[in-house]
């Protein structure tokens, strides 16, 4: 029987995510991951009254001015806490003047957390999408779990024609995880906004959005006119960088919309930049948070 080339190659780009991965969390990585989710899975328990050496982050201000006297929450510390990669694979990424793709780079931010996720002893899940759901991993720990991640990574994107559909991987996020996980949706969020379920995913859970971009995504308005075609829907058209600087971008899903949710977000930049942006990210989330 002839080796199937799609899988030896797949086989072979999880080996290289792998690698990679363990370079980049033995750096100051995993140290910053802890950091930035501290407190987090943690589940309101009770109210009771201020004793001194409460942390006064837990006063509970509406119970406070309503009974006349501090009062704090009482928060139980899940020990279990699921991380949630919600990772983008889609035609629009295959492209990059960094150095890599941002596909590769999406690829090797999504490996890299999960490597610090697994490594603070965290469940992990993986829901990968293009024009729908492709693949998805319940949450699992341990190297074996994060072997399957590599896997479903390094698998080749595909797309029909139709664009990017995250939707399915939101409502599989919404629906199949415990509340209150830490979902990381990673893309260059190319694509309308998925409406509802973006909100009831941002309800319920945690929701970060870290949005990979190579330098040449910011057009240059002296260019002249070029034709383009979309990676996805294949349509050509006709751009002139002075009159729409930003049409290539305009079906993005904007960072105001994400941020009105109450997702955190960031941009990573492609290439050497890209694991430095997300130590960055983790650093002052978690200056945020102290």
């Amino acid at each position: 029987m002839k080796p199937d080339p799609i899988r030896s190659d797949a086989a072979r780009a999880s080996r290289a995510l792998r690698l990679r991965a363990r370079r980049d969390v033995s750096t100051s990585l995993t140290g910053a991951y802890r950091s930035a989710f501290r407190g987090q899975g943690l589940t309101f328990e009770e109210l009771r009254d201020y004793a001194p050496g409460d942390d006064v982050r837990w006063l509970e201000w509406n119970a406070t001015a309503r009974l006349g006297r501090p009062i704090v929450k009482r928060m139980r510390e899940e020990r279990d806490l699921v991380v949630a990669l919600l990772v983008d694979l889609s035609p629009s990424l295959e492209f990059g003047f960094a150095g890599e793709t941002k596909l590769e780079a999406v690829r090797r931010a999504a490996a890299a957390l999960a490597a610090a996720a697994t490594a603070a002893q965290d469940r992990v899940a993986l829901a990968v999408f293009s024009d729908g759901l492709v693949q998805a991993l319940p949450p699992g720990t341990g190297r074996a779990a994060l072997e399957r991640i590599f896997r479903a990574l390094a698998t080749p994107g595909s797309g029909s024609g139709s664009g990017t559909d995250a939707a399915p991987a939101l409502g599989w996020a919404a629906e199949r995880l415990p509340r209150n996980s830490l979902v990381a949706l990673i893309s260059d969020f190319l694509f309308a906004d998925p409406g509802a379920v973006l909100r009831r995913c941002a309800i319920k859970h945690d929701l970060i959005a870290l949005r990979v971009r190579d330098p040449a995504d910011q057009t240059d308005r002296r260019l002249p006119p070029v034709r383009v075609r979309d990676a996805e829907v294949r349509r050509t058209r006709l751009w002139r960088s002075g009159r729409d600087p930003d049409a290539l971008l305009e079906a993005a899903l904007p960072e105001a919309v994400l941020r009105s949710i109450g997702a955190d977000c960031a941009t990573l930049d492609s290439g050497t930049r890209l694991l430095p942006g997300l130590l960055r990210f983790f650093e002052e989330r978690a200056r945020r948070r102290s």
